[in-house]
């Protein structure tokens, strides 16, 4: 800021020197784009996986409220950098710099203006170590998002969902293959993205429409189930990939209401983003529930329950009482005792709260005890 080719930040912020005001302004056909981005923006932050290591990682859930908390003003705090780099590089004459006559925004190099500003506006030894922060991190972030997305597939996905039985060897293939192909997707989406920016809204639009939705239905809908979870994860993943995204030169298939054409791309107002989350998040209810009526009433033979989503053939909530002591998952004699005026019934006795309770309150718990 101090340099003598930055001008005040604070005059260039509403008034044009070199460009436009770096301040901005929200035309009215653009509201629900807004609207829409800042929902994404919010709520496709909550499902990260760095977010939750955090939370899971957290002694108790009253530490984890606080962290989250305070993690949402220092996220407000950390933005400020990035703004005053942003106006700095909107108020400087870079013809007066070793830059060149073209601004960073002319040459289309905006998404480069924080290690610009780190070269051209500050001292050597603020370069060398500023650069040197920024590749680390960057790399940092780079290698653990690979590594933790190619160990959640190989883990929550092929093992759990396709292969119950793949071996420690099977899934560290499994988790080399797809570090090679999640990299090389990241390269290409490197390539293709136009800014920094964009790549981080990408992530965040996929997390917002695909996870968010399930992690809903996980916490909040009892009754959801893996043949909902997919339904809903292809439903959205259809509705976000044919409204097309300008930062990927994606064209649309679908043209939402307000539509208009920039340059060769075509830009939707609509906020299809969350027509395609809540799309998502409804066919995963609603397919969810249909299977359950299905196979429950038996409409459909257990047999095709090829997930086991509904009727599991290890599921506790459908073994019967007789299936269970055949099998010895149950030895008699280490079952509580019971007392005959209760009334118990044998589901209760299988119910360890509810059981004890009840003979704890029990006037012959003593003798129960010492029997």
């Amino acid at each position: 800021m101090n340099h003598p080719a930055v001008r005040d930040i604070g005059y260039t912020a509403v008034h044009e020197v070199f460009q436009d005001p770096w301040l901005g302004s929200v035309k009215t056909l653009d509201i629900y784009t807004w609207i829409d981005n800042f929902l994404l923006l919010m709520l496709g932050g909550i499902p990260w996986q760095a977010y939750f290591q955090r939370v899971l990682s957290s002694s108790s859930a009253m530490y984890a409220q606080v962290l989250s908390f305070l993690a949402a003003f220092g996220c407000l705090v950390m933005a400020l950098p990035a703004i005053l780099i942003g106006a700095i590089g909107a108020s400087t004459a870079w013809n007066e710099t070793e830059y060149g006559m073209v601004d960073p925004k002319k040459k289309d190099e905006a998404d480069m203006i924080l290690p610009i500003v780190l070269q051209y506006l500050c001292p050597v030894y603020i370069s060398f170590f500023g650069l040197g922060a920024v590749s680390a991190a960057v790399m940092s972030s780079a290698d653990s998002s690979i590594l933790s997305a190619s160990s959640m597939f190989a883990r929550n996905i092929y093992q759990l969902s396709f292969r119950q039985s793949a071996s420690d060897k099977e899934i560290v293939w499994v988790m080399r293959i797809t570090i090679f192909l999640f990299g090389a997707s990241a390269t290409a989406m490197a390539l293709l993205a136009q800014s920094v920016y964009g790549l981080w809204y990408l992530s965040s639009d996929l997390v917002y429409i695909i996870i968010f939705p399930q992690l809903l239905c996980v916490l909040f809908i009892k009754g959801t189930n893996t043949y909902g979870a997919i339904a809903g994860y292809l439903f959205g993943l259809l509705l976000r990939i044919t409204g097309g995204e300008p930062y990927l030169h994606l064209q649309p298939l679908i043209f939402y209401p307000g539509w208009y054409k920039d340059d060769d791309l075509y830009v939707q107002r609509f906020p299809f983003k969350t027509l395609a989350m809540l799309t998502s998040f409804f066919t995963n209810v609603g397919v969810s529930y249909l299977a359950k009526y299905l196979f429950e009433s038996g409409t459909l033979p257990p047999r095709l329950d090829f997930l086991d989503a509904v009727v599991a053939k290890y599921s506790k909530e459908n073994m019967d009482k007789t299936t269970l002591v055949k099998n010895d998952n149950i030895v008699l004699n280490e079952l509580a005792p019971v007392n005959p005026r209760h009334s118990l019934t044998l589901s209760s006795t299988f119910t360890n709260k509810e059981a004890f309770s009840d003979i704890d309150s029990s006037p012959e718990v003593s003798i129960a005890e010492d029997h």
